[in-house]
């Protein structure tokens, strides 16, 4: 997916490393800032995220509730 049509806050699923991700914002037309639960934000390649799906998000939201805080 190109960087321009990803929203920023957005969940995406992130092909390469099999997980969903939030969008943070862009770094340049081919790269985004992600995060995931805890991990520090990292630039990947845009084309390497799809939407995520109505399961995947609410699998990703799950996690985070059974996060110790």
């Amino acid at each position: 997916m190109k960087a321009n049509k990803l929203k920023n806050g957005s969940l995406y699923y992130n092909e390469e490393h099999e997980r969903v991700e939030r969008v943070l914002g862009r770094v340049n037309t081919q790269r985004v800032w992600t995060s995931s639960h805890e991990r520090q934000a990292q630039a990947i390649r845009s084309n390497r995220l799809r939407i995520a799906t109505p399961l995947e998000v609410s699998d990703y939201l799950q996690e985070r509730e059974s996060e110790p805080t």
